[in-house]
């Protein structure tokens, strides 16, 4: 889990209790194969680098070089991936407080595959972050102590019972972030307890079953807060109070698209975190500044017979 508390406004002056945000998520080594795209066949790559990410792990360290000082609940192994992967963190001014070493677990490690079009496919090994329970979560969030200015976001890649632990123990005015990737169940929540969904077109579509993005967001908004569909270069529809508007992207020069998602998410909440508590209950009011960034794929050409 990430949660980050959030920042004061006035940034003229170092508050003497700096607030930002909590990330609820996993950390574990992301080795990555630069390989053709070849469906169906085997394949051969460029030598692997390795390198530090998991969804948890990557939104943490997005929140706090936004500047939202930050802390990670999650598990790590108690092995040398664990070790480096809390040093890590820690260089990263991510606050490791909550993350706990499960000495029975490896840690949990992730395959990123890109192709030469600049997609990516990944395969994830959980390890210690599989064992993270319900019990733990809500004693990470008794020991952060969370205030109706925080703001908390949540991936899928922690057990489900986890992100129920959530909903149970979310002060009034608590923001909460979902992004309910990889895809999953999407529970239902109770009134004042449900988080801001933000999704991919392909998830919205195993959600909501809609085809058109604009269509999938209003249905999943029904069951939330509100919700966000990212669509790449094409920006995203976001719902909010039954009001849909659609925010455009910037055009960049595409890179890698390995982990957009996740910073898109570390965006969004540390924007949330400037904002003020909403009265009365949660997850009322999310509007800001979002941003995605464009990307521009050259053609893919049909697969070789």
């Amino acid at each position: 889990m990430l949660s980050s508390k959030r920042l004061d406004m006035k940034r003229e002056r170092i508050p003497s209790r700096p607030r930002g945000g909590h990330r609820l998520g996993e950390h574990r080594p992301d080795p990555a194969l630069s390989r053709p795209s070849l469906p169906g066949r085997d394949s051969a790559g460029d030598l692997p680098y390795g390198g530090f990410g998991g969804k948890g792990a990557n939104q943490a360290v997005a929140a706090a070089a936004m500047g939202a000082v930050t802390q990670l609940v999650a598990k790590v192994g108690g092995d040398v991936n664990g070790l480096s992967a809390l040093a890590n963190l820690r260089s990263a001014s991510v606050g490791v407080d909550t993350v706990i070493t499960e000495v029975s677990a490896p840690t949990g490690q992730a395959l990123v595959m890109v192709d030469p079009y600049d997609e990516n496919s990944i395969a994830v090994i959980a390890g210690a972050n599989a064992l993270l329970s319900a019990q733990d979560v809500t004693d990470a969030l008794t020991v952060l102590q969370l205030q109706a200015e925080d703001v908390i976001l949540t991936s899928g890649e922690v057990p489900q019972p986890c992100l129920q632990a959530v909903a149970s123990n979310l002060p009034p005015g608590t923001q909460w972030v979902r992004h309910a990737a990889p895809a999953g169940t999407l529970p239902a929540w109770l009134e004042g307890h449900r988080p801001l969904l933000v999704v991919n077109e392909v998830e919205a579509r195993q959600f909501a079953g809609a085809a058109d993005a604009r269509a999938a967001a209003r249905t999943l908004a029904e069951g939330a807060s509100g919700a966000v569909v990212t669509l790449g270069g094409d920006g995203a529809p976001v719902v909010e109070e039954k009001r849909c508007q659609h925010l455009p992207a910037p055009a960049v020069t595409v890179i890698d698209t390995t982990g957009a998602g996740d910073i898109f998410c570390s965006a969004l909440a540390a924007e949330l975190t400037h904002r003020p508590p909403c009265p009365g209950g949660n997850q009322r009011h999310h509007r800001g500044r979002l941003r995605h960034h464009r990307t521009r794929r050259p053609k893919r050409p049909a697969p070789p017979a």
